[in-house]
Order: C-alpha cells, then structure tokens, then sequence
C-alpha cells in the first residue's frame, strides 16, 4: 500500500481511536512501559511534540518530566524541511501553525547533541521501528544526525507492516506498544 494511502487510513483509525473509551487504557499502558524503562530513567533532557488531538497524548510525559527535573525542548518547523528544538518550561508560551501543532514561542534552542532522548511521533509503524509520519520528512532529516536515544509510542492501530521502507527513513530504536 502506498504512504499516503496510508497515512489516510492511519488518520482515521485515530480519530476514531480518540473518541473510544479504550484509547485512555491504551494511553495508560504505554506510560507505565515508558516511565519503568531505562530510556526514561537515564534520560534528562527529552525531545517531545506538543500533540494535536488525535495523536498520543503527550502533556501527561511533559508534566511528569518537569516533576522529575527533566528538561523538555519542543520542535519548531522553519522553511526548507528543517526542525529545531527549543527548551520549554511550565511558562512557555506557544503559537499553533496551520497544521494545527503548537510549537514553542520562545528562542531558546536546543542543539541535537544536548537531548538525551527523541520522543518520535509517526501515523504508521512496523515493529522494525521504522515509520510513516506526515510526509514533510521532518523527522528523518532530524534523526539522520541524532546521536541520542529515540523511541515512539504505538497504539496497536498504528502497527502496520504491509509498507515497503525507502532509502531516506530513518528508524527509531525503540517501540512503546499497547
């Protein structure tokens, strides 16, 4: 099946997910795997999206962080396909972009060698860790050159394995599945 066809599917079966009861069982799942995990117990500073409705909740990760005294940096899209972290705190004002993703209005970059740790979102996964996002590409420019760790959080509708990778995607190590 081709990217975009699925990328429509894994819309919809998000959108459903996200008025169903069960999503927040499947939410809840994946936290507990996440916060017992090495990768968030050595992590302090985490690279993580400010989620749009339908995506895995990520305000419940960036609460926690902060209680813990980790630092959290949030992307910027800027032209040409690039995306820049900037560290966040409980006063960080944001601005939504037309794709409706809140991104930090603060100028306080994070350079990719200062995050310990990439919280990658996507549509699509196969249990290789490759992945299926929006199709600007962002994410795999950013991760060519990540040093750090990265992982994702899966709700089971995201596993689909009947896609072929190209040459430019890029995995992440690690698949947080409920």
């Amino acid at each position: 099946m081709e990217k975009e066809k699925l990328r429509q599917l894994a819309i919809a079966r998000l959108q459903k997910l996200a008025n169903n009861g069960e999503r927040q069982i499947q939410v809840e799942l994946i936290l507990d795997k996440f916060f017992q995990s090495e990768a968030w117990r050595e992590s302090e500073t985490i690279g993580v999206t400010m989620a749009t409705k339908f995506e895995f909740p990520t305000s419940p990760l960036i609460q926690r962080a902060f209680a813990e005294g980790k630092n959290i940096a949030v992307p910027k899209s800027l032209p040409k396909g690039e995306m820049v972290f900037h560290w966040i705190d409980h006063a960080t004002d944001f601005n939504t972009t037309k794709f409706g993703v809140e991104e930090p209005a603060v100028e306080a970059a994070a350079k990719s060698d200062e995050l310990d740790l990439l919280i990658v979102p996507g549509l699509v996964f196969n249990r290789a860790g490759y992945r299926i996002g929006f199709g600007g590409g962002y994410y795999d420019r950013y991760l060519a050159n990540f040093k750090g760790r990265t992982c994702s959080f899966v709700f089971a509708e995201q596993l689909m394995e009947e896609w072929q990778k190209e040459e430019f995607d890029q995995p992440v190590q690690q698949l947080f599945l409920s």
